[in-house]
């Protein structure tokens, strides 16, 4: 999820809160679209088969005594859907129960070693985001796809005892927002402050609003990060993505947000102009280039100097000396000497000099600032509620049973 482009969509599907004793399953794509396999290795209780396209007429499904059932090496619970595209292939298909998907999520989108109060806030934005996404991919015959383009899914080897522990202390809770399934996004590092979607996306949304995050370390990766680019390599990348503006002459940073955000660029080449907007001010040469929107663009131009005899005022004059700097009385000051000096400065490269902060979209949870808040004893719910502000954590509704008494005492 930390790299997917994301379309932001209104869901106007009612969502139905259920009891908590009530099994919720998700359907999972493993294989589809330009991936789907003419043939699939499935293993369960102590048998290997191989499945063939020509062996299932529309649909096929597997399931296991013990629950667990292993897909071209890699293990699941629940049960194995095969389903004909129109291609006449499989797409491969996990239905698993949703705390199961949910424990499994948790440990690709965040580290199991973080602090449970934000692995708790991470079970939680995993089950809203499966909540408000379900039938994203119904085309294809599932719910949620196991890749970047919704939340990495590995089956139960992602599993771990903490992200266990944390689907079970959260299970069935969602964030909302008047009612419905908040969206809750994610990214790993602010450096400080995070974004409203609106920069980003172009949408304004309510609780996706930036906020101060003075939680992180500044020891956390990107927290501040500087990245260069030739004017060449900035042409070239900009023409595999199909802007063909020729070498670059400039960068110009058009518009910013008050939080720091870049959501207009200007970019000049030899053969001519376009300006970039919202998030494309970030993927347009790339993640491993810009990292996030909040970045200053300079040129590498080198330093100049002149050789200088004579008198010169100094009102304007700043020195840099080991102590720091120290402006000068205003007095005139003589240069006496030879007019010939020796300076050794840096060679101009003339790249694009990047200085940002933060690593993602910045919008909603930093779940590096997640993880220091948790760590100074501030629990999930409040850490939820801060980067998405005006939402609150919907707990599932009690069993009919128990909201009648019957089980009481037990």
């Amino acid at each position: 999820m930390k790299k997917a482009i994301l379309v932001l969509l209104l869901f106007i599907a009612t969502y139905i809160n259920v009891s908590a004793d009530e099994e919720q399953t998700i359907k999972i794509g493993l294989l589809y679209g330009s991936a789907a396999v003419e043939s699939v290795e499935l293993s369960f209780d102590g048998k290997c088969i191989t499945a063939n396209r020509d062996d299932i007429e529309d649909e096929k499904s597997y399931a296991a005594e013990n629950n667990e059932i292993t897909v071209n090496g890699r293990r699941y619970r629940g049960r194995i859907i095969l389903k004909k595209n129109a291609e006449g292939k499989l797409n491969v298909i996990n239905e698993a129960n949703l705390e199961d998907y949910v424990s499994a999520v948790i440990s690709k989108e965040m580290s199991p070693d973080f602090e449970a109060e934000a692995l708790k806030a991470q079970a939680v934005c995993a089950r809203t985001y499966a909540a408000a996404n379900k039938n994203k991919h119904a085309k294809h015959g599932f719910d949620v796809c196991a890749g970047v383009d919704c939340q990495v899914y590995f089956g139960m080897d992602a599993e771990h005892p903490k992200t266990i522990a944390a689907a079970k202390d959260t299970e069935g809770e969602i964030l909302i927002y008047e009612g419905k399934p908040a969206l809750t996004v994610y990214f790993a590092t602010s450096g400080g402050h995070t974004e409203d979607a609106e920069f980003v996306w172009g949408t304004k949304i309510p609780y996706l609003k930036g906020v101060p995050d003075p939680f992180e370390s500044e020891k956390c990766y990107a927290y501040r990060w500087t990245r260069s680019l030739s004017p060449e390599k900035a042409g070239q990348i900009l023409e595999e993505n199909g802007y063909e503006l020729g070498t670059i002459k400039s960068i110009t940073v058009e518009k910013v947000s008050d939080n720091g955000s870049v959501y207009a660029l200007k970019v000049v080449g030899e053969k001519g102009e376009k300006i970039f907007t919202n998030e494309a001010c970030r993927t347009l040469f790339g993640y491993d280039v810009l990292l996030s929107q909040a970045y200053t663009v300079e040129k590498d131009e080198g330093v100049s100097v002149k050789a200088y005899k004579g008198s010169i005022n100094t009102s304007n004059m700043y020195v840099l000396s080991a102590e720091g700097t120290t402006r000068y009385s205003g007095e005139t000051l003589y240069l006496e000497g030879s007019e010939k000096v020796s300076v050794e400065t840096p060679q101009a490269t003339g790249d694009f000099v990047f200085k940002g902060r933060g690593n993602g979209h910045l919008v909603g949870m930093s779940q590096n600032g997640a993880n220091a808040m948790a760590k100074a004893g501030i629990s999930y719910d409040k850490i939820l509620t801060y980067y998405y502000s005006g939402t609150e954590i919907e707990k599932p509704e009690p069993s009919e049973a128990r909201s009648n008494g019957e089980l009481d005492g037990i």
